[in-house]
C-alpha cells in the first residue's frame, strides 16, 4: 500500500541526530521524485539534506508564518494544504524534532487524513526535549512540566489562559519563532505571571557553536531578534503564595488555614453551621456593590463570596462528605445538561422556549432523584432563606400558573383595601402581627402586577431614605443643631430640602 503522507522527524538539529531511517525516507524521494515539504526551513539539518540529496524536489511553509496575522489557522492552513496534496500524490512532510512532539501542525494533518481516509507514516526523530532540558540541566518529569506550542498559546483569548497554565509548575513554550510572536506569548503570559518574572530562552539546543541560554525578564522577551523556530522558551514556577490569580491558591489557602495543628485557630472552629451567616452577609454585599454598579468593590466581594464556597467545600473534605471537585462537577454537568440548546442537538428560537425547556428539564431531573412527582407541591423548592419579599412573589407566580390569582389589577386592590382596614380594626398584637403580614402580601402581589421585583424596590426605598436622612443630618450638623431638637414642622421642612438636595434616587 502506497502511504500518501509521510511525516518525518529531522531531530533538534544536529546532522548526526537524523535517524537512518529518515535519511532512507529523504534517499527514496530523491530517487522517486517524491516531493518533500518542509513545516520551515530554519533548522540545520535543511542544508546538509539539500546536500546529500540534490535531486530532492522541495518546499517549505516559511511564506505562512511571514503573512499570517492568524495564530489560531496558521497550522490549519499548512495541515489542509499538506492533505490536498497528498490526495494528488505520496509526499513526505518534515518537521523539526519529534513528528509527535509539540507539532500541532502534525496532529492537524492526522485528523485531516483519517477524515478524508488518506494513509499517513509517522518516521521518529530526536525530540528538541532532551536537548532543551540538558541546556537548562532539568527533569521535565521531576519537575513536572508543562508544554504548550507558542503559536497555540498565542491564539488564545485572554480569558482561557488561566485555564491552560499552572503557573505553579514549570513551563515549556517551544518554538517561539520570531519577534512578533514573542511578543504576543509574552502578552499571554502576563495574565498570570509578573511582567519582572526571570524567564530563560534556549535557542539551538544541542547545535555545536550555536547553542545559546538568554535570561532575561519577562517583559523583555521581544526586544530582541533571538527568537527562531529553534527557541524554546523555559517559564520557572512561581510560589503557590504567590499565584494569586489562580484558583488553585485558593484552595490551598484555605486548606493551610484548616490544617491541624499550624493552621488557624478560629478557621478550623468554623463549621457548615457557623459559616451559615457569612454567606449570607457576602451574598448581600455582592448585591449592593451591583446595586451601586461598583465594577471594583464586584470583584472584591464576589471574592469573598467564593472564599465560602471553598471553605465549606474544605469542611466537607475534612469531613469526608465531598470536596470542591464535587461541586464544580455537579455545577458543570448541570449547566451542560440544561443547556442542551448550546451542548448538544436541541434548537431554540427565543429566551422564553430556554426557560420552558429549563423547567421540564429540572422536573425530568427530579424524578429521576426519586421525588414523587404526584404528591409535590407547586411550592415546593422556594428555599426557606429566601427574603420574605422575593419569596412572597415566587409563591404568587407558582401559584398563578395554576390558574389561582387576581383577574385585574382592581381586583388586587380592592383585596389590598380590605387587607389595610383589617388592620386597623386588628387590637391585639397577635392580630396586628397577622395582618400587617397580609397587608406587605398583597403589596408583593401588586408589585408583581406591575412585573417589579418587590425586594428590589424596597430596597431602593431604603437607600433613597438613607441618603435622604443623612442628608438632613449634615444640615442640622451644619446649623450646630441636633436632629431631635427639630419640631414637627421643622421636620417636615428639613426632609422636603433633603429631597430636593438629592437630584437623583437612583
Amino acid at each position: 500500500m502506497t502511504i500518501a503522507i509521510t511525516i518525518i522527524g529531522l531531530g533538534p538539529g544536529r546532522w548526526d541526530d537524523l535517524t537512518l531511517a529518515a535519511q532512507a525516507c529523504f534517499a527514496q524521494a530523491a530517487r522517486a521524485g517524491t516531493p518533500v515539504y518542509f513545516r520551515t526551513y530554519i533548522h540545520p539539518t535543511v542544508e546538509p539534506l539539500l546536500q546529500a540529496f540534490p535531486n530532492v524536489r522541495c518546499a517549505s511553509f516559511d511564506t505562512f508564518y511571514e503573512e499570517s496575522d492568524d495564530w489560531a489557522t496558521l497550522y490549519s492552513r499548512m495541515a489542509h494544504q499538506i492533505c490536498e496534496l497528498g490526495a494528488q500524490q505520496p509526499l513526505l512532510y518534515a518537521v523539526p524534532g519529534h513528528p509527535l512532539m509539540a507539532e500541532s501542525s502534525v496532529q492537524l494533518i492526522l485528523q485531516t487524513a483519517r477524515e478524508r481516509g488518506l494513509s499517513t507514516r509517522i518516521v521518529s526523530g530526536l525530540s528538541f526535549l532532551e536537548p532543551v532540558c540538558e541546556a537548562l540541566q532539568l527533569d521535565p518529569f521531576m519537575a513536572g512540566m508543562q508544554l504548550i506550542d507558542a503559536t497555540g498559546l498565542a491564539a488564545l483569548r485572554p480569558d482561557e489562559i488561566a485555564g491552560k497554565i499552572i503557573p505553579t509548575m514549570p513551563l515549556l513554550i517551544v518554538q517561539v519563532y520570531n519577534r512578533r510572536l514573542a511578543s504576543a506569548v509574552k502578552l499571554a503570559l502576563g495574565e498570570c505571571y509578573p511582567d519582572e518574572w526571570p524567564v530563560r530562552l534556549v535557542r539551538a539546543a544541542d547545535n555545536d557553536g550555536d547553542e545559546q541560554v538568554s535570561e532575561m525578564p519577562l517583559y523583555e522577551l521581544d526586544r530582541n531578534n533571538f527568537a527562531n523556530h529553534l527557541s524554546t522558551l523555559y517559564v520557572p514556577p512561581v510560589e503557590v503564595m504567590t499565584a494569586l490569580r489562580l484558583p488553585e491558591t485558593l484552595r490551598y489557602i484555605t486548606y493551610r488555614l484548616r490544617r491541624e495543628p499550624d493552621g488557624c485557630p478560629w478557621d478550623r472552629q468554623q463549621t457548615h453551621r457557623s459559616l451559615t451567616r457569612y454567606v449570607l452577609e457576602e451574598t448581600y454585599e455582592v448585591v449592593e456593590a451591583l446595586e451601586e454598579n461598583n465594577m471594583e468593590k464586584l470583584a472584591e466581594e464576589l471574592g469573598d463570596l467564593l472564599l465560602q464556597v471553598y471553605l465549606h467545600s474544605e469542611i466537607g473534605r475534612q469531613e469526608g462528605d465531598f470536596s470542591i471537585g464535587d461541586v464544580f462537577e455537579h455545577v458543570n454537568a448541570k449547566l451542560i445538561r440544561r443547556h442542551p440548546h448550546v451542548f448538544g442537538e436541541v434548537e431554540v428560537s427565543s429566551a422564553g422556549q430556554v426557560a420552558q425547556n429549563w423547567e421540564a428539564i429540572k422536573h425530568q431531573e427530579r424524578a429521576a432523584a426519586g421525588t414523587d412527582m404526584q404528591q409535590e407541591s407547586v411550592l415546593d423548592r422556594v428555599p426557606p432563606a429566601t427574603p420574605a419579599l422575593m419569596m412572597a412573589q415566587e409563591y404568587q407566580k407558582r401559584a398563578g400558573k395554576t390558574g389561582f390569582d387576581y383577574d385585574t389589577m382592581q381586583d388586587i386592590l380592592t383585596k389590598l383595601s380590605e387587607e389595610l382596614r383589617e388592620l386597623e380594626e386588628a387590637s391585639a398584637p397577635d392580630s396586628q402581627f397577622e395582618e400587617m403580614g397580609d397587608v406587605l402580601f398583597i403589596v408583593a402581589r401588586i408589585a408583581r402586577q406591575l412585573r417589579i421585583d418587590a425586594e428590589e424596590a424596597l430596597r431602593h426605598a431604603n437607600r433613597k431614605f438613607k441618603r435622604r436622612f443623612q442628608s438632613m443630618e449634615n444640615t442640622a450638623r451644619a446649623g450646630g443643631r441636633d436632629l431631635t431638637s427639630y419640631t414637627g414642622p421643622e421636620w417636615r421642612a428639613l426632609w422636603k430640602q433633603a429631597k430636593n438636595s438629592i437630584a437623583t434616587d437612583s
